[in-house]
This record gives C-alpha cells, sequence and structure tokens, in this order.
C-alpha cells in the first residue's frame, strides 16, 4: 500500500463532506439557496470515491501489510515530547466502514433533494438540513478513521450531536424536540460509561493507541502481568456505550421516537452511520473484549435477548417507520451476538449487507410518506402497489431481503450468525432462528397492509409516484440488497478480506467452536461423513430458507386473505397484544422510576435555591446593603454638600494625626 496515497484518501474522506456542511450552512440562504443540496451532494460522493480508491489499496495489499497507522499532526503536546496525535488507522475493517458509510450516505442525501422539498415540511430549514448532513457524514468517518480512543470518542461524540440535531429537525414540532432529548439523554447515560472505560484504558497501559494498547494486551495475557479482571470492567464500560449508540437493552428506547426526523435521517442512522458505531467499535476492540469470557457472554445475551424482544414489538406496530425502527434494534442484535459468539467477520458482513436494503426500506417508507401526505400509518392506507409501482416493486426487494428470503443479502449473512450461534450453544441459535421467523412475519404483515389488499388513501391525498431523485437511490440500493450478499461466497470472499483484523483475537479465541462442530462429523463411513459435513454447513440455510417462506405465506393468509384471524387474535389475547404494542411498558418504567424521581428532585433543589440559598444570600448581604444605604443618604448631588464633607474629612484626619 502506498502510505501517501493513504494519507490523501483518509483526509480527502473526512474534510470533503465537511466542507459540503459549512459552505450549505454559511452560504446555503445567502448564495446557494435551491441549490445548496449540490454542495453536499458533492462533499459526500467525493468522499465515497475516494473511499473506494482507499478499499482497492487496501484489497491490492492483502496479504502484504493491510494494517497501517499514518500520523497526521501532533494535537497535544507535554514536556518538549508529544502526548497525543491526530492519526488514521487504514486497515480491511476501516476500508469496508468508509465504503458502507460514504456510499450508502451519498445515496440518502441525494434522495434528500426531493424529499425536504415535498416531504413532511418542505418549508423548513431545507439550507440546515443539508448542513447537518454533512457534518454527519463527517462525524461517522472521523469515528471510524481515528487510530486512537481519543479520536473514537470524540468521532462517538460528534454523532451523538449530529443526531440530536436531526432528530430534532422540526423543533417547533413537541414530539421532535422531545424525541431529540430523548435520545440525546440516554445516549449520555452509555457515553459515560464508554468515557470511564476509555480513561481506564489509560490509567491501565499510559496510551490510547490502538496498536500499542492491543500490543500490550497481547503481551500482558502472555507473561500473565494484566489482570484479565481488568479487561473485563474495561470491556463492560465500553459496552456501555455501544449499547446506548447501537440502540441494545436497556438503552434501546431513544430509536424508535428518532423516527421524529425527516425519513432521510432514519435511513442515515439505521443503515449507516449512528447505529452501527457500536458494532464497528465492539469489531474494533476484539483484543480486548475477546480476553474476557464474561464480556463475550454478556455481549451474546445482550444481542440475543434485544434480537428476539424487538422483533416481538414490531409484530404489533401500525407505523411503518416504527417498525422498521424495531427491526433495526433486532437486527442489531443479532451482530452482537455474532460478535458475542466470536463470529466477527459475520457481525461485519450483516452490517454491510443490513445497510443496502434497511436505508433502501426507509427511503421507501419515506416515498410512501411522500404519496400519503405525511400519513405512515397502515392502518389508514392500503394497496397501493398500483399507485406507487416502483416505490413497491424497490420496497419488496428490501422486504425480501429483511425476511432472509433465499438467495437476497440478508438470507446469507443473517443465517451466517444464526449457524455460528448454534455453533456456540443451541439456546443461542433457536433464538436466532425464532427472532428470523418473526422478522419475515412482520415485515410481510407491513408489506401486505401497505400495499396490497382494497386500494385505499387518507381523504383529500392526491397519492403519486414519487420523481426521479427519489426513485434512483431506491432502485442502487434495491440492486444492492439482491446482490451483495454474494460478496460472502468464495473466491471473493468478504471474511478473507476482513481475516487480518480478527485473526489474533476473534478468529483466534472462537476456533474451539470450529473444532467442535469439526468433530461432530467425525467417525463413520465417508458417506455419512459428507453428509454431515455438508449439513453442518449448509442444512441451517435450507431450515432458516424454507421458514422465511412460510412466515412471509403465513403473513400472506392472516393479512393478505383473511384479516379477521388477526383480529380474532388480538380480541382473544388482548393483555399480551397491549404488552407488545406498548413495547412491554419499558418507556412507563423508566419514566416512573427515573425520570418522576429526578424530576421531583429537581423542583426540590430549585426550591432550596430559590428559598434557601437567596435567603441565606439575602441575609448575609443585608448589613452592606444596610450600610451602603445609609451612605447613600449623605449623597445628595450639591457641590456644596460634597466640599463640606470634604473640609471636614480633612479636619479630622488632621486632628487624629495631631492627637497622635
Amino acid at each position: 500500500m502506498s502510505i501517501e496515497t493513504l494519507k490523501a484518501c483518509g483526509i480527502i474522506i473526512l474534510l470533503a463532506p465537511l466542507l459540503g456542511a459549512i459552505l450549505a450552512g454559511a452560504l446555503g440562504r445567502a448564495a446557494l439557496r435551491g441549490a445548496t443540496h449540490f454542495v453536499v451532494i458533492g462533499g459526500v460522493g467525493t468522499a465515497a470515491v475516494f473511499a473506494f480508491v482507499l478499499f482497492g489499496e487496501v484489497l491490492g495489499a492483502h496479504g502484504e501489510g493491510v494494517s497501517e497507522t499514518i500520523p497526521i499532526y501532533n494535537w497535544l503536546t507535554a514536556g518538549g515530547g508529544k502526548w497525543f496525535e491526530v492519526e488514521f488507522l487504514i486497515d480491511p475493517l476501516t476500508a469496508v466502514m468508509l465504503v458502507t458509510v460514504t456510499f450508502i450516505s451519498t445515496l440518502v442525501v441525494i434522495y434528500s433533494r426531493d424529499y425536504m422539498r415535498h416531504g413532511d415540511h418542505p418549508e423548513s430549514g431545507y439550507e440546515r438540513f443539508f448542513a447537518y448532513l454533512g457534518l454527519f457524514v463527517f462525524s461517522m468517518c472521523a469515528l471510524v478513521l481515528g487510530g486512537n480512543f481519543l479520536l473514537l470518542y470524540l468521532g462517538w461524540e460528534a454523532v451523538g450531536l449530529c443526531s440530536y440535531l436531526l432528530i430534532g429537525f422540526y423543533y417547533p414540532k413537541p414530539e421532535a424536540a422531545a424525541a431529540a432529548k430523548k435520545a440525546f439523554l440516554v445516549n449520555r447515560v452509555g457515553d459515560f460509561g464508554f468515557g470511564l472505560g476509555i480513561f481506564l484504558i489509560y490509567i491501565t497501559f499510559g496510551t490510547l493507541n490502538y496498536g500499542a494498547v492491543f500490543d500490550a494486551i497481547e503481551q500482558g495475557l502472555a507473561d500473565g502481568t494484566l489482570e484479565t479482571g481488568r479487561l473485563t470492567a474495561i470491556a463492560l464500560l465500553l459496552l456501555c456505550g455501544a449499547c446506548g449508540k447501537s440502540a441494545q437493552l436497556p438503552l434501546h428506547v431513544w430509536l424508535p421516537d428518532a423516527m421524529e426526523g425527516p425519513s432521510p435521517v432514519s435511513a442515515l442512522i439505521h443503515a449507516a452511520t449512528m447505529v452501527t458505531a457500536g458494532i464497528y467499535m465492539v469489531a474494533r476492540c476484539g483484543a480486548i473484549f475477546t480476553a474476557s469470557t464474561t464480556a463475550m457472554t454478556v455481549v451474546a445475551i445482550i444481542g440475543a435477548a434485544t434480537a428476539f424482544f424487538a422483533a416481538t414489538v414490531a409484530l404489533t406496530q401500525t407505523d411503518m417507520k416504527r417498525i422498521l425502527a424495531y427491526s433495526t434494534i433486532s437486527q442489531l442484535g443479532y451482530m452482537f451476538l455474532g460478535l458475542g459468539v466470536f463470529a466477527a467477520g459475520s457481525a461485519v458482513f450483516h452490517l454491510f449487507t443490513h445497510a443496502f436494503f434497511k436505508a433502501l426500506l426507509f427511503l421507501g417508507a419515506g416515498s410512501v410518506m411522500h404519496a400519503m401526505g405525511g400519513i405512515i400509518d397502515v392502518r389508514q392506507f392500503g394497496g397501493l402497489r398500483k399507485l406507487l409501482p416502483w416505490t413497491f416493486l424497490t420496497f419488496m426487494i428490501g422486504a425480501l431481503a429483511l425476511a432472509g428470503f433465499p438467495f437476497t443479502s440478508g438470507f446469507f449473512s443473517k443465517d451466517e450468525i444464526i449457524h455460528h450461534a448454534f455453533s456456540a450453544h443451541w439456546l443461542f441459535g433457536a433464538v436466532g432462528l425464532v427472532t428470523a421467523v418473526m422478522t419475515a412475519f412482520y415485515t410481510f404483515r407491513m408489506v401486505f397492509l401497505a400495499f396490497f389488499g382494497e386500494e385505499r388513501v387518507p381523504e383529500g391525498v392526491h397519492a403519486h409516484e414519487s420523481g426521479p431523485w427519489m426513485l434512483f437511490p431506491l432502485i442502487v440500493l434495491s440492486v444492492g440488497a439482491l446482490g451483495v450478499g454474494y460478496l460472502g461466497f468464495p473466491g471473493h470472499n468478504f471474511h478473507h478480506f476482513l481475516e487480518p483484523v480478527f485473526e489474533k483475537t476473534f478468529l483466534a479465541h472462537g476456533a474451539h467452536a470450529g473444532h467442535a462442530v469439526q468433530d461432530a462429523v467425525h467417525g463413520g463411513s465417508e458417506v455419512a461423513k459428507h453428509a454431515a459435513s455438508f449439513w453442518s454447513k449448509y442444512g441451517l440455510l435450507f431450515i432458516s430458507g424454507a421458514l422465511s417462506i412460510l412466515a412471509i405465506m403465513a403473513a400472506w393468509g392472516v393479512y393478505g386473505r383473511q384479516p379477521w384471524i388477526a383480529d380474532m387474535v388480538r380480541a382473544s389475547a388482548p393483555k399480551a397484544y397491549n404488552l407488545l404494542h406498548n413495547k412491554y411498558y419499558v418507556d412507563e418504567f423508566y419514566d416512573r422510576t427515573i425520570v418522576r424521581p429526578l424530576r421531583t428532585l429537581g423542583r426540590i433543589c430549585v426550591g432550596l435555591d430559590n428559598y434557601l440559598v437567596d435567603g441565606l444570600i439575602f441575609v448575609i448581604t443585608w448589613i452592606p446593603r444596610g450600610l451602603g444605604y445609609a451612605l447613600s443618604l449623605l449623597q445628595r448631588g450639591p457641590v456644596q454638600g460634597y466640599g463640606l464633607t470634604m473640609a471636614l474629612g480633612l479636619v479630622l484626619i488632621i486632628w487624629f494625626v495631631l492627637a497622635g
């Protein structure tokens, strides 16, 4: 790899979207006006082009030197030497993440051109919106490119700020403002633990550089000088931040409410930026997490529990974007499960494929919302497949990929995780398989309610297909949702490309699971060996694919042909339905146990400040204020009075001097 080429690519990837954001914010309304989108499309698109150039450089050097830490400049110095410097870490994981982030973001920004002119609230903040998008992409690229934990933390907090600005974009709307505050505050909880974890890393190793920290861990474990308990503490603190950013239990509650932002924001957050940061961080910090069995078990349990939990909630939601939001939480749970069972390559592969079909689904939901005059509740419209043919076709492709329909991208990546989960523990695999069935069912429940059945549109709405600026990204993403799964095939294997990143961590520590599978097929005749080997590799694909098809057929039977079945089930089990429809009352629990007590405590503190503290200050200052008031009586304004006072004072001074 050419170090200078990598350095130049990294700098351009960072600065291009930042420059677009600055130009949009500074010149948008005054000079660019309706053309503001071009500078951000140009900035993010340029970043995408150079991300592919960087990817090509890393791919060309695969097997030679595929990991480079490139210093940019010294930021902080102490004692005449450098203490902290800005540096890039370029390796296959960085390359994959940058391509994913910039490519998906470019399509989202292109889509936003028409959506923000004719979408939810077309009159509000066009220039501001594109400036925020450019800043968001810059922040995520900084997070990925950073070669140390401090740069990771800066990018981490920057994407949190941008999400706050974009979720609350329509801030005059109370629901949007509340959703933005909720996202910001919930992430502060996770980020507090994340910050403590980074601080503990510095205390333990005396550096925040990735390479130095990971080498110190390897050496410390080899010679027995490093306590695994310390690494467990670091890993669990870092995991707090990942649970916040990637919306895992119990910090998942902000993501469904984030739907109050414009639909392109939802696509960007869910597919390419903020929520993938937690997955990236755990994968990047594999040396820390894999050194602790406790930490890896916690990661796997949280992932499996979140995947199942969110899928059950999605079964009863009626808002298309909210259904997709819980779907994102569930799919992120799959990724955490993959990381927890040492299948980091499969987790990142699912992150990659998920970016395509989830961006496609959110932008498709935005196209429906655009056509329905801002309405997104599937109970208020139906039969849209003829009114919105291109939206329907592309949305159907995204739905098939999310459902894990055979030979779509989601089918390959999700089933890899389930396969590894079964290798680790049958319970993890069973949860993954059951969740996959629910995913296919609720996804096509949404499809059949929105696009099939009797044609219905809200009163006063003139339904129409979206324009080319919105349809082009949908078509490109639908091609990706169908095809990118094949990058996992041998010959152009996604996992082989990532092996150098994970070979000393996830692959080394997870080898026992692979050996266990191999041991299970030893013995017996050659025919039995081959059959068992084939089944161990591909049997789960057949089962999962068949279950996906059956779940889609079940959704068609219930919501496409016999809707009375759903009404009967809901009526026969109202408590279970309400439990799922109200998201297990987690928000209500947090409100009652955390929000209300803290609000009451806040009122008490305000009262103490207003009456006790201010009262004490009033009493303490009463004497000087009284003295000042008495002295002020001597200042009446006439010059003669001042002259007389000065003369008397001078006489008193002379008298005291002579008397002394």
